[in-house]
């Protein structure tokens, strides 16, 4: 019996040291990757980055079913779609809550983070962060008296109630929900910081508590993190 045990794992680790290196494809940018780096530098992975060839990305349906990156391979998937990277992180990493509503839970705030996280989009891109178009954002997607109006459910006031005790997301501990979370209070502390700092101080606690954890803290200050956050260098 341990002759057989010692045999499968002689071949797991042959398998595991066969393994490539994680990669991910993307623009040399922040953007839809920051998170991907973050859970990989948090989870002590290390990956390499390779910059996007635009023209293949829109024409190469096989790598690029959508037309869009990045693109997450590590020797047993091959995928897009941002938030699918993310979820499969999440189950591969053991980032997913100790129970199935843990697990609902971290999906619900994903799709709270993407909601708001597309409004940033529009502010970023469209209206190129123009005064009057800040103001309106803070006013929708910030201020307590909108929550209860329409804003598509984007509203930082739904994501910071998710967080509990534990200092994160969840009671059992840091999930992916965290690590989403965290880079969409970094993206508006970079905006916005006087504001957050004086409305939304246990935000700026919690993007400070994350940032400190292990491997996320030699990431953040490391020369892997660009200094570069959107494509039309605003933000």
């Amino acid at each position: 019996g341990t002759h057989i045990e010692l045999v499968v794992s002689l071949q797991d680790l042959i398998q595991f040291l066969r393994m490539p290196r994680p990669t991910i494809f993307y623009f040399p940018l922040r953007g839809r990757a920051e998170v991907i780096k973050l859970v990989l530098s948090y989870a002590k992975v290390e990956f390499d980055v390779e910059n996007i060839d635009y023209n293949v990305m829109k024409k190469d349906r096989t790598l690029y079913p959508f037309g869009q990156c990045p693109r997450f391979a590590d020797g047993v998937v091959d995928i897009c779609q941002s938030n699918t990277i993310l979820r499969y992180l999440a189950r591969k990493y053991d980032l997913n809550g100790k129970a199935e509503a843990d697990t609902c839970a971290v999906d619900m705030i994903m799709e709270g983070v993407e909601s708001l996280r597309i409004k940033y989009v529009n502010l970023i891109y469209n209206d190129k962060l123009e005064e009057s178009a800040m103001e309106k954002y803070w006013q929708d997607h910030f201020d307590a008296s909108t929550t209860e109006g329409r804003n598509g459910g984007a509203h930082m006031l739904y994501l910071r109630s998710y967080i509990k005790e534990s200092g994160f997301c969840l009671e059992s501990g840091i999930s992916m929900a965290d690590f989403c979370l965290f880079d969409l209070v970094d993206l508006h502390i970079r905006i916005f910081e006087d504001k957050m700092n004086s409305i939304f101080p246990d935000l700026v606690e919690f993007h400070a508590r994350m940032s400190e954890l292990p491997g996320v803290k030699e990431y953040v200050a490391g020369p892997l993190r660009l200094a570069r956050i959107n494509g039309n260098d605003l933000g």
